[in-house]
């Protein structure tokens, strides 16, 4: 009974989500509307959706579906999946999201307590996720910068210059993907 499930750590994860139906309302067909390609991770998908893609990149949005902040997030991190799309740098970079109010995120460098939060876990570097974080301004005042948190960010082209400028992405071989 027990076999397999002594010394394991107790992760919080809802259950995973299912696939959702096609449905037409008042004849529109909803499968040929453009719905942005995010993945919805659980406590126990976690690791093999990110940690164990160790050669693709992934950006992660810890959220809470009931944070107003989050929600306005959200609408630039769709954004930011549907350009990874139309770039056709989906077979590279992962754009993922999770809810910590009904999952626990398994790696020691995440920090749930501002949210939103966004993680980048470079390709070959999972174990060093990099914190997207807010822009200090010229005042210096350490406070003004927490209270700002991510509202520096007005797009998902924000967010694709950022992940571009930590240095981690092959643009060469981005540029060359069909």
């Amino acid at each position: 009974f027990f076999i397999g499930t002594i010394g394991k750590p107790f992760i919080r994860s809802e259950s995973p989500l299912p696939p959702t139906e096609t449905t037409s309302a008042e004849g529109i067909d909803r499968q040929n509307f453009k719905k942005p390609n995010v993945t919805v991770l659980t406590g126990n998908s976690f690791e093999p959706l990110v940690m164990g893609r160790d050669d693709e990149h992934t950006m992660l949005l810890i959220q809470s579906t009931s944070c107003g902040h989050c929600k306005r997030f959200s609408i630039f991190w769709n954004e930011l999946s549907s350009l990874v799309e139309a770039m056709n740098w989906s077979s590279v970079i992962h754009v993922m999201k999770i809810d910590v109010t009904k999952n626990d995120i398994p790696h020691d460098k995440i920090n749930a307590w501002d949210l939103p939060s966004v993680y980048y876990f470079p390709a070959g570097e999972k174990k060093n996720p990099i914190e997207m974080t807010p822009v200090t301004r010229k005042d210096g005042n350490p406070q003004s910068d927490y209270d700002e948190g991510l509202s520096w960010v007005r797009s998902g082209y924000d967010l694709v210059k950022w992940m571009v400028n930590q240095g981690k992405l092959d643009l060469e071989f981005l540029s060359k993907l069909d």
